[in-house]
């Protein structure tokens, strides 16, 4: 986005000391021009909603953390409705689920047939992608944690039955998780880019934690199918750099039929083949990342973790990362570096 752009749109970009931030605000805009503006930046950050004009008047602040494959931000706005109609992602990087700690305000959360009410200090999960209406009745704050739909599903079985259940943020493992996001949000012009980006597994960890705990029972693996899952991805750790693996190759090496493989995966809602070339990207975007790789061709990276066409890796990367290998390695190398993250 070039600067005249920026200034139109009311972008502001906080250059800080340890860690820089991008800021959205209604404020720079004037009356009439904030609810269109607004719907734009929802809808390209977020997701494609439609938003009810409130009665007191557009108000909207967002500030946005890049938090290595995750993103954190925190929201204040006047009181809004938002609607989510069916529709596919108007990107790949929206194919996720939001986990929403409520800071301040009433937030009423609808999807899949369940209804919440959020009381400050809950949290609850939804699906970006699918349709959902959000209503709040009055000036409100919150924390919205964004996870790419892949490192949730490879986390819990049944993560797409978790939405729309409140998380109590006022005991047990909600609250430890509630309070960790909401600190991270608090420091994060505190810390260091590198600090600031280590503190992300320990939230997704803590998050999934706290969703297995309000995690529907049915859906929970049995002891069986989860050993045989666990067997089946230690198994697909040990040759993820081997070309050649493949449902016969995963098979002969678990004892398993190819046909309960499929299952075991399909109750992940992903399947055996889409699970290795999702674990191969990640293992290709972090050697992109790290400096010890600097001098390392793409190529080389993309055919150590069992790659064999370029051409097929760098589609699929953008697919699952929303940009090329290379520019990816350009714009988000900032991170390990600790140099914060640029709008790009």
């Amino acid at each position: 986005m070039d600067t005249d752009k920026m200034a139109l749109c009311g972008l502001k970009s906080m250059a800080m000391p340890l860690t820089q931030i991008i800021k959205y605000s209604t404020e720079d805009l004037a009356p009439h021009q904030r609810l269109e503006w607004l719907h734009e930046v929802i809808g390209r950050e977020y997701a494609n909603v439609e938003i009810t004009a409130p009665r007191t008047g557009v108000f909207n602040e967002m500030t946005l953390y890049a938090w290595q494959t995750l993103r954190l931000s925190v929201i204040h706005s006047a009181e809004i409705t938002l609607q989510r109609l069916p529709r596919e992602p108007d990107s790949s990087s929206q194919d996720a689920y939001f986990a929403v700690v409520n800071l301040s305000g009433d937030y009423r959360l609808q999807q899949n047939g369940r209804e919440v009410f959020l009381k400050p200090g809950d949290m609850v999960l939804y699906d970006a992608t699918l349709p959902h209406h959000i209503h709040c009745p009055q000036p409100f704050s919150k924390v919205l944690m964004s996870v790419p739909r892949p490192l949730l599903r490879e986390r819990i079985a049944g993560v797409e039955h978790c939405t729309a259940l409140t998380i109590p943020g006022q005991v047990g493992i909600g609250s430890v998780a509630v309070d960790f996001i909401r600190s991270c949000a608090k420091q994060a012009e505190h810390l260091s880019a590198e600090e600031f980006c280590r503190l992300s597994e320990h939230a997704l960890d803590l998050l999934a934690l706290a969703l297995t705990a309000v995690r529907p029972a049915q859906f929970n693996l049995s002891r069986s199918r989860s050993v045989a899952l666990d067997r089946i991805k230690a198994f697909i750790t040990n040759h993820l750099s081997d070309p050649s693996l493949n449902p016969a190759k995963v098979s002969a090496g678990t004892g398993l039929s190819p046909r309960y493989i499929n299952l075991l995966f399909k109750g992940e809602d992903t399947s055996l083949m889409r699970y290795i070339w999702q674990h191969r990207l990640e293992h290709c975007r972090k050697e992109l990342l790290a400096s010890v790789h600097n001098g390392h061709r793409i190529g080389d990276i993309a055919f150590r973790w069992g790659f064999n066409d370029l051409s097929h890796f760098s589609r699929i990367f953008r697919q699952q990362f929303g940009c090329s290998p290379t520019d990816y390695r350009e714009t988000h190398r900032h991170c390990e570096q600790g140099t914060g993250f640029t709008e790009k």
